[in-house]
């Protein structure tokens, strides 16, 4: 499933872009009154939902409710060994048999 361009970066502005997380979720949530925080969210709720925050998405504005959607349904579609990758906290549960 593709992303419109507006997903596209919030998503990116979402992600690690050093480090050795690099391409991972970033631990906590942006800002929240960006569309960083929306796909933050969607893809949390898919990857590790103990972390989503419901407040947040409460909170959220017509556009950010857009964009959470969008990247929820993004990451719904992937394989489950290739989601749980986009979560440093998940990856390591599942490594350990815990999750």
């Amino acid at each position: 499933m593709s992303l419109s361009a507006t997903a596209q970066a919030a998503l990116a502005a979402a992600l690690s872009t050093r480090g050795p997380n690099k391409g991972k979720l970033l631990r906590s949530a942006p800002k929240s009154n960006t569309h960083a925080c929306a796909a933050w969210q969607g893809a949390m709720l898919s990857v590790n939902p103990f972390k989503a925050s419901i407040f947040a998405l409460i909170m959220m504005d017509e556009a950010q409710r857009a964009i959470f959607a969008e990247v929820q349904a993004h990451f719904d579609a992937m394989p489950k060994a290739e989601r749980i990758k986009f979560d440093a906290d998940r990856a390591t549960l599942e490594a350990c048999g815990v999750w």
